[in-house]
């Protein structure tokens, strides 16, 4: 449906990708906005869906921020100007957007967030902030004008008692206006302001980056799920010299090698931990009348993957770890089933053909038995 045109990914990595910003003109030829602003402001009154209003002026107060769902009301009591729309996740729930991820696979699949819709009338803007994470701006419909800094704004200062992270000053390096089909890439940390020159729409594709807090806490949940050998304190040369209530040094670097011994424990463990964390999404978690699923099942349809179901493997050795909504399913490599299984990541549906290839698979066969059970994979209805 859609084609990055005159792009070359790996001078993009080499010479953009979390270093400077990017311009890129007409990355799609003649885009148009599958999804109107109407379309947009009906789905932010959808239970379920992540959606802001942020109202510059002539709001109940300056840069007010409000969460959805929202009513039809809602809408008709904004401000002719000065406001946005933001619509978080939107290929979950318009599928055919899942065409527009497609286009950025040149970085790894765990990498991407979501897609953000925003609307926003003349002078609509969010106001000038720093993002800690990469992200690509597709215009969409209407001007855009942006103005950022070249490189990452240190010690940002933002103006006190607001919801929204603004900053107190933004002296930009960059203006520049985007028009449908016109991209800007902005790697983290990078100030941006954008500001809406008439009517318009921006997609906003964002990108992943755990950091050492989220990484830390998925491997110590790792660490409890198998029970594993945790070293415990001890003090064979006890200091004697010393308050009774005093914490000292010498102790605080025994806790600080107990923590480092941990960390260099078993590779496996935190090759868990990331691709649980990774792929971690809530499908299943609150399915409570769950049925089991039989091979029959799977033979009879096609497949098609759960809107928010994330699905990596990893290539070990003897084996291939495949993770999926936080769970691991480990199995035997060989290059058939790698062949079947790259297919099945790489897709968002499957056909009963290609299921049926996967069934002859034996452990294939179990794993998809186990990706439907854990409703990651649904079936298609005729």
């Amino acid at each position: 449906m859609w084609t990055l045109q005159g792009f070359d990914a790996a001078d993009f990595v080499s010479n953009y990708w979390q270093k400077k910003p990017c311009v890129i003109r007409q990355a799609l030829v003649d885009f148009e906005s599958p999804v109107s602003p109407e379309e947009l402001a009906g789905l932010a009154c959808e239970e379920d869906v992540h959606c802001r209003l942020v109202i510059e002026k002539d709001g109940a107060s300056p840069w007010q921020l409000r969460y959805g769902p929202f009513e039809d009301k809602d809408f008709l009591e904004l401000p002719e100007t000065h406001y946005s729309l933001l619509v978080s996740e939107c290929e979950k729930w318009l599928p055919e957007l899942g065409d527009l991820l497609d286009q950025f696979r040149f970085i790894p699949d765990w990498r991407i967030d979501d897609l953000m819709l925003s609307y926003a009338p003349q002078h609509g803007s969010t106001g000038p902030h720093v993002d800690e994470y990469d992200v690509f701006l597709l215009q969409a419909l209407g001007s855009r004008r942006w103005q950022y800094t070249e490189s990452r704004l240190e010690d940002p200062q933002m103006i006190p008692n607001l919801d929204l992270a603004i900053l107190r000053q933004f002296e930009p390096e960059q203006d520049i206006v985007l028009n449908p089909g016109d991209m800007l890439y902005l790697p983290p940390g990078c100030a941006h302001h954008g500001i809406a020159l008439e009517r318009c729409m921006t997609y906003s594709i964002g990108f992943r980056a755990p950091d050492a807090v989220a990484t830390f806490e998925s491997f110590a949940l790792e660490i409890e799920r198998l029970g594993a050998n945790v070293p415990r304190y001890s003090d064979p040369e006890l200091e004697l010299d010393r308050h009774s209530a005093e914490i000292t040094d010498t102790e605080i670097t025994r806790f600080r090698a107990l923590t480092v011994e941990l960390f260099e424990q078993s590779p496996e463990l935190w090759r868990d931990a990331v691709g649980k964390m990774l792929s971690d999404s809530p499908v299943g978690q609150d399915d409570e009348n769950d049925q089991p699923v039989f091979v029959s099942d799977l033979q009879a349809r096609g497949w098609t993957r759960h809107p928010e179901t994330r699905l990596f493997f990893h290539l070990g050795g003897q084996n291939i770890q495949v993770y999926y909504n936080g769970h691991m399913h480990e199995l035997a490599h060989d290059p058939e089933t790698l062949e079947c299984l790259q297919q099945l990541c790489a897709q968002r549906e499957w056909s009963a053909q290609f299921i049926n290839r996967c069934i002859d698979i034996e452990p294939l066969e179990k794993l998809l038995v186990e990706l439907a059970s854990n409703s990651a994979i649904l079936p298609i209805e005729d």
